[in-house]
């Protein structure tokens, strides 16, 4: 069995059944609330670029929003669930990059093609600061706006002999520490480099893969060419 950390879509616990011959099951490690934030149209007028880094801010964002007040702006994304959420929407990126990282360096190769000068970037509550330091440090003026509010929600699995556990953010691998413990004998799969790096400060990581792209899709991929290999 495999455990993910959030719940998935009935397509992708089909597919890691058919394709990957995985028995996928999915507890929610965080849960997800919506903020009391407050942007006018006004406010949003006085930037040229939004960001979004996650489907969460994609959707508590434009919850209450007319989607016809960003036709004008520059649109940056991550790919994966944040980009697919933006096209729901029929709001297509200017930029799209696999990690905050890559997308930080593509805001500021494109800067003066964009004319990026002002960036809006609805986020959660451990939303890390990465992008600040080099939308800042590129010269250009940031503002974050806290849309959603992650709280932990601890789920004692030890006792269930899952092979391998899939981590989407930070904070779900944050939460399973709190109930469980890292295990030798398990595979740890990560969304993203971010993730990566906050499992790497709680044990080895010598059992653990990243996958190429920030989808659950590809998370099985990593994970069924781990087992494959060990």
């Amino acid at each position: 069995m495999v455990l993910s950390t959030k719940q998935l879509n009935a397509n992708i616990i089909k597919k890691a059944k058919e394709a990957f011959g995985m028995d996928l099951v999915c507890k929610s490690f965080t849960k997800i609330k919506r903020t009391d934030f407050l942007c006018s149209p006004f406010t949003l007028e006085t930037y040229d670029s939004v960001a979004f880094t996650s489907a969460n801010a994609v959707h508590y964002f434009l919850e209450n929003m007319d989607h016809k007040l960003l036709a004008n702006k520059n649109i940056f994304a991550l790919q994966g669930a944040t980009r697919e959420a933006l096209l729901l929407k029929d709001i297509v990126p200017n930029i799209i990059a696999p990690n905050v990282d890559e997308l930080g360096r593509l805001i500021t190769w494109k800067k003066e093609e964009l004319n990026i000068q002002r960036m809006l970037h609805p986020i959660g509550n451990l939303t890390l600061p990465d992008l600040r330091h080099v939308v800042i440090g590129s010269g250009m003026t940031y503002q974050d706006l806290n849309v959603y509010h992650t709280e932990l929600n601890p789920v004692p699995v030890d006792a269930i002999p899952f092979k391998a556990i899939l981590f989407f953010s930070p904070s779900a691998i944050d939460s399973f520490l709190m109930a469980n413990r890292f295990s030798s004998e398990r595979i740890y799969v990560c969304i993203g480099n971010t993730t990566f790096t906050r499992l790497q400060y709680y044990t080895d990581t010598s059992n653990a893969v990243i996958a190429k792209s920030p989808t659950p899709e590809a998370m099985l991929m990593a994970l069924s060419k781990k087992m494959s290999n060990d």
